[in-house]
């Protein structure tokens, strides 16, 4: 694609930006919202300045559910984000790799009655300066502190705490940002 045709994708992207705010969608100066994407909004849910949606991303919020994407972060093509009632906090400077599966509600198994009916629902929060690689899945009820990583097709369960790179299903630490070895002991 020429440069001129990365300039027009771009400027259709933050013309649906537009039209997602007329619908309600609190959306902050320079917002792209490429085409493919799907949004469902519950009040409140905003997206910051300079954020993107690529192309395929669903971002699904129902009833009281919300979501807040902090200033220029971007969720790259495929992403599917089930919010439903709950609610998600992304982070400013925050990068997701594609195909990310982030779930704020989810089937559970149950001792009694059936899978379908039985849910798993809790917020997931991301912080600041976090890299998410490519087909990372996030449960109900996660916490991605600031300055993370967490590594192409990693399981996010639980909390992960701010300076280490995780990964592995579920994700552990696996080195400091900085380079020093995980030990037994640290950062669960």
């Amino acid at each position: 694609m020429s440069h001129w045709g990365y300039r027009l994708d771009a400027l259709r992207a933050r013309w649906r930006a537009r039209v997602a705010a007329w619908t309600g969608l609190r959306c902050g100066a320079g917002v792209q919202i490429h085409p493919g994407a799907r949004l469902r909004s519950g009040p409140g849910s905003a997206l910051g300045e300079h954020t993107i949606l690529y192309r395929d991303v669903q971002l699904l919020a129902t009833g009281s559910g919300r979501f807040r994407l902090g200033a220029r972060s971007h969720i790259a093509p495929g992403g599917y984000l089930l919010i439903a009632g709950q609610q998600l906090q992304i982070g400013d400077d925050v990068a997701i790799g594609p195909g990310l599966m982030l779930f704020c509600e989810s089937n559970a198994p149950s001792a009694h009655g059936l899978f379908r009916e039985s849910y798993q629902r809790g917020d997931v929060r991301i912080g600041s300066n976090v890299f998410i690689g490519a087909r990372v899945t996030v449960l109900p009820g996660s916490v991605i502190e600031d300055d993370v990583v967490v590594a192409a097709h990693a399981l996010v369960r639980g909390h992960l705490a701010s300076g280490w790179v995780y990964g592995g299903v579920p994700a552990r630490p696996l080195h400091r940002i900085d380079g020093a070895r995980a030990s037994s002991t640290s950062a669960s």
